[in-house]
């Protein structure tokens, strides 16, 4: 039963990331790495129930309208949803870029919301896009997180090794998040590259080489993610800025962040996005819980399993 649950989410999962792409059974079964006879009893049980749709003469099929229904009762559930789509479509005009915001669910960062678009080639997100919770990726979240936290997000459960050299370098890109309030990742062809693998995984979930190859590609990103020096004037070329949305009680509960900006930033500019990302993170804050919240500068030590949270659910990388 818990096999076939499973089964079922990853469908659902895979669908959500191809909205609008009706899908064969042969392409399910084969993304998802799992036989056909299998994927077929579970595909039925989802169409019986209307989460998915079988188109009666192509034989493939797309997300059901009972979806609807889950998401509108998502969305009353967690009502940071709305207010970051809101806050984000403004802010995505004022910084000219597109702006996501992402959740923590196991050990992946999942885009939620995804509004305006990037004036970039190559560096867009959708909703349902994920991405490991490892170094560059979802910094804030290790920042003022637990030990536990952080020792993830150093590479502790995605195949990076944890060398020194590399934690001490990752620590103090961590202290200036802390310092700064949001984080800043300069652009790369290797980010580039990972892009390009993350959404090939998009459609075969189940390949085992490209998991490496994002293994790889992430401990080659996370040796250039070191503090930046906005004071110098220089022009960057920015991969994104990250600012952290907090509960009341200092827990990170979403990231904002924008990417796909047109042209190399100055670092003033830099600067005024990640305080424009803040200041949005606040109204989302305020919007959600009637009050918002500010880091106390150091990691909030909480239980090490996260898994307990509203946003988890076990996802395996």
């Amino acid at each position: 039963m818990a096999l076939a649950a499973s089964r079922a989410a990853h469908v659902i999962d895979y669908l959500s990331v191809h909205p609008g792409q009706p899908l064969s059974l042969t392409e399910i079964s084969r993304a998802l790495g799992v036989n056909a006879a299998s994927t077929l009893s579970v595909l039925a049980a989802l169409a019986d129930s209307g989460y998915v749709v079988r188109h009666p003469t192509h034989k493939t099929y797309t997300l059901g309208a009972a979806l609807v229904a889950v998401g509108h009762a998502a969305l009353m559930q967690h009502p940071t949803l709305d207010a970051a789509r809101q806050e984000l479509s403004l802010l995505a005009d004022e910084i000219d870029a597109q702006c996501t915001a992402s959740v923590l669910m196991g050990d992946l960062l999942v885009a939620v919301v995804a509004e305006g678009r990037p004036r970039r080639a190559g560096t867009w997100s959708r909703i349902g896009t994920r991405v490991p919770f490892s170094a560059p990726f979802g910094a804030p979240f290790a920042a003022f997180g637990d030990h536990s936290l952080r020792k993830r997000w150093l590479g502790g459960r995605s195949g990076v090794d944890l060398d020194e050299a590399r934690t001490r370098r990752l620590e103090d890109a961590l202290t200036e998040v802390r310092e700064r309030g949001y984080a800043v990742w300069r652009d790369s062809e290797t980010r580039e590259e990972l892009g390009q693998r993350l959404r090939m995984l998009d459609d075969e979930p189940s390949d085992t080489g490209l998991r490496r190859e994002v293994v790889s590609l992430l401990r080659e990103l996370s040796e250039g993610f070191v503090a930046v020096n906005l004071d110098s004037g220089n022009l960057f070329d920015i991969a994104n800025v990250t600012a952290p949305v907090f509960s009341p009680s200092g827990e990170v509960i979403m990231i904002l962040t924008g990417i796909g900006f047109a042209t190399p930033l100055e670092g003033a500019a830099v600067a005024e996005v990640g305080t424009r990302l803040q200041a949005s993170a606040q109204v989302i804050a305020m919007r959600t819980f009637g009050s918002s919240a500010e880091p106390d500068g150091s990691p909030h030590e909480r239980a090490p399993d996260r898994r307990g949270s509203s946003w988890s659910k076990e996802i395996q990388w």
